[in-house]
C-alpha cells in the first residue's frame, strides 16, 4: 500500500515537522489541529474560535485529500480545560451534525497542550 502525504497549501504551516495528513489505503489520517488562522495566530482565550478554527482546518484537509467530514471515522479531541467540554460539545455538533446516526466515534482527552495559548487539539482518522 502506498503511503501519500497531504499538505493542502490553503492552509498555514505548522512550525512543527509533520503533515496535515497521510493517506495510506482507503483511510486518511488527519494531524492534530490546534485553533490557529491564517496566519498561525491563536485567539488567546477563545474557545469558540479556536474549536471552530481547528474543525475548519481539519475539514478542509479531509476535502483536499478527497474525503469530507461524513466519511470520518474516529475524532480524538485534546481539551486544555475540562471546563471547556460542554461548549466543545456544541460546535462539535455545528461540523458533525446533532443527530447521534451522524457522529464518528471520539475520544476527548484533559491534556496539557505544547504551546500554553492552545486550549484544543483536534485529529481524525477519515475514510476517501
Amino acid at each position: 500500500m502506498a503511503r501519500v502525504v497531504i499538505n493542502n497549501p490553503a492552509l498555514p504551516r505548522s512550525k512543527s515537522p509533520h503533515s496535515n495528513a497521510v493517506r495510506v489505503g482507503n483511510l486518511i489520517f488527519v494531524s492534530g489541529f490546534p485553533g490557529y488562522d491564517a496566519n498561525v495566530q491563536v485567539p488567546k482565550g477563545d474557545f469558540a474560535a479556536q474549536m471552530r478554527l481547528a474543525l475548519t482546518s481539519v475539514q478542509a484537509t479531509l476535502e483536499y485529500a478527497g474525503s469530507s467530514l461524513d466519511k470520518v471515522a474516529k475524532v480524538n479531541v485534546y481539551l486544555d480545560r475540562r471546563a471547556d467540554f460542554d461548549e466543545m460539545n456544541e460546535i462539535y455538533q455545528e461540523f458533525f451534525g446533532s443527530e447521534p446516526s451522524q457522529w464518528p466515534a471520539r475520544t476527548t482527552i484533559e491534556a496539557r497542550l505544547p504551546r500554553k495559548e492552545f486550549l484544543l487539539e483536534i485529529d481524525c482518522v477519515a475514510e476517501v
